[in-house]
């Protein structure tokens, strides 16, 4: 279906498609589901979280499963595929459990950070709408925790613990760029 585009059409088409219909598939489960309520670091607010939140976040991380489909479409560096798949899989699990059971980490913060150490770091900046829609979701994420929710412990807690999910992989691209 892709084989006749360049790939520096094919590339974009990819990963952002694949970004797109996870965060459509985010909306459809939490239209069907409902939206959790706000969990904080010492409540849980009887205020249930906005669309805008809880959707947001699933395009930054279906850009990160679309690098890892083109990765796999081109069979290009199958090392990095295979890591990038495995970072994406630990983000999700540990974020996921967060809305599960009311650890406090933020999972938007987890992701966000993975992400943007991600983009700004291991694609060296050269895909700048992905650094932009990163520090959007950013913005979003940091908006409702600690402004309208009063909640930077969770904020802080989930940006570091995304950094530290980045750093191993960081540290493989590294020495494998030597």
């Amino acid at each position: 279906m892709f084989k006749n585009l360049k790939n520096s059409i094919k590339e974009p088409l990819i990963i952002y498609t694949t970004g797109i219909i996870i965060t459509i598939l985010s909306f459809i489960f939490f239209t069907i589901r409902g939206y959790p309520l706000v969990a904080t670091a010492s409540e849980t607010l009887d205020i249930i979280t906005p669309p805008i939140y809880m959707i947001s976040i699933f395009l930054p991380y279906g850009i990160l499963i679309g690098e890892v489909v083109w990765m796999w479409n081109e069979r290009a560096e199958s090392k990095l595929s295979i890591l990038l798949l495995l970072e994406c899989i630990i983000v999700a699990i540990i974020s996921f459990t967060r809305y599960v059971i009311k650890i406090p980490l933020s999972g938007h913060a987890i992701i966000i950070l993975f992400y943007l150490l991600h983009q700004v770091i291991n694609n060296r900046f050269q895909k700048p709408l992905r650094i932009v829609i990163g520090i959007v979701v950013l913005v979003i994420t940091m908006i409702c925790k600690i402004l309208f929710w009063n909640d930077p412990i969770t904020f802080i807690l989930g940006a570091l613990l995304g950094t530290i999910l980045w750093v191993p992989g960081f540290v493989y691209r590294h020495k494998k760029d030597k």
